[in-house]
């Protein structure tokens, strides 16, 4: 769980599962799987490259994803036929879905996902879009389509081409799976939970010193699980341990769906201190099965947490703010179960896959309908005409 790839290939089974008109196939990196199979109607080829960590990928690795899936689709596509071809992140993928364009005419959507955006938010990739940002800009206006999941995404992408129609389609939830309890404890302590990756800008560290600045105001009556692992796990573990929370402060690592729905039913709190998103897949999860949430203000939260309803926002490395919002649910249980509710009628009402399956799909077909597009079944004939995508 947490990784990009396995929430596109969620998403791509949620289109499956509710649209039978379309066939799907998905490249991924992953090592160590089968390099083919089948999940929940979705194909899945899993291609040659260098990444030595799920949680994890630097340059070079992405890199070689690039030039294996690019060598990979050149000659697959053929056998594949798709009509259209679907570029999670426009950076490192963008380039592929160009060359299948100018090679096959395939046409291409691009969906912005978060850090493959230009911003000196996320300082791993800013000294690379200080170079990159002309290709950015011009694949974004090559695309036949572009996709950000939160208007807090669009407006970053704005600050790079202004002029470029670009449509917002959220992430969706699968609401059967994250569901909340039939009841939620009223005994021990107050459970608060966080998902995500251990890197810069999820800022995991922050939700360790407020911890202690809990406990500094005299609210004793809470734990802290954090589900999740990556480069900055190190300092995380370091910072608990200096600040005596060892016995308060849970590290999980990376949990299967199963106990994560499981971690998400027992916990009472979503929390966050993130300083950059898109819109996070995680705390729509928490949402769906319940949970009130207390978040620094990123960009695609503001989206999801509407303030007093169903959770807080405060101002990013806002460290005090953050801990008088906790404390505040922290110590007021009804509040806590009224927020609840309102999370998971939010996460009905607007994130369910039924909405967002065919936001899509109209696009798809808008794309496919232009008189420019030219139909992959002119240049390779093929058996069905329903619409496919690498």
């Amino acid at each position: 769980h947490g990784f990009t790839i396995l929430g596109t290939l969620l998403l791509l089974t949620g289109f499956i599962l509710r649209h039978t008109g379309l066939t799907w196939e998905l490249l991924n990196p992953i090592r160590g799987l089968k390099p083919l199979e089948f999940v929940d109607g979705v194909e899945v080829h899993r291609i040659p490259v260098l990444r030595q960590k799920q949680e994890y990928c630097s340059t070079y690795e992405m890199g070689t994803f690039v030039m294996s899936a690019w060598w990979y689709s050149l000659f697959h596509v053929r056998e594949f036929k798709p009509d259209i071809v679907h570029v999670f992140f426009g950076i490192p993928d963008g380039p592929i879905g160009w060359a299948l364009k100018r090679l096959y005419g395939l046409p291409y959507l691009i969906s912005l996902r978060g850090a493959d955006v230009p911003s000196d938010e996320v300082k791993r990739f800013a000294k690379h879009y200080k170079v990159l940002r002309p290709l950015v800009r011009w694949l974004w206006h090559d695309a036949d389509a572009v996709v950000a999941v939160s208007n807090g995404l669009r407006e970053f992408a704005f600050q790079t081409t202004p002029d470029l129609p670009i449509e917002v389609i959220p992430n969706a939830i699968e609401l059967s799976v994250f569901t909340p309890p039939l009841h939620r404890q009223s005994e021990g302590p107050v459970r608060l939970i966080f998902v995500g990756r251990f890197n810069n800008f999820k800022n995991v560290e922050m939700l360790v010193e407020t911890a202690c600045l809990l406990e500094e105001k005299g609210v004793d009556n809470f734990e802290l699980y954090l589900v999740g692992d990556g480069e900055r796990r190190p300092k995380v573990e370091r910072v608990t341990a200096e600040k005596g929370l060892t016995r308060r402060v849970h590290l999980l690592g990376w949990l299967d769906r199963t106990e994560l729905v499981e971690q998400y039913r027992q916990a009472d709190i979503f929390v966050s201190a993130t300083t950059w998103e898109g819109m996070p897949n995680t705390v729509l999860e928490g949402m769906a099965c319940g949970l009130p949430v207390v978040s620094t203000r990123a960009s695609g939260l503001e989206e999801l947490v509407r303030e007093g309803i169903n959770g807080y926002l405060v101002d990013i490395n806002d460290v005090n703010a953050l801990a008088d919002r906790l404390a505040n649910l922290i110590n007021n249980r009804y509040e806590r179960l009224r927020m609840s509710k309102e999370s998971r009628k939010i996460a009905e009402q607007e994130f369910a896959w039924e909405y967002i399956t065919e936001q899509y799909v109209e696009i798809y077909k808008r794309i496919l309908n232009k008189p420019s597009t030219v139909n992959f079944a002119e240049k390779l004939p093929h058996e069905s005409s329903i619409h496919k995508q690498v």
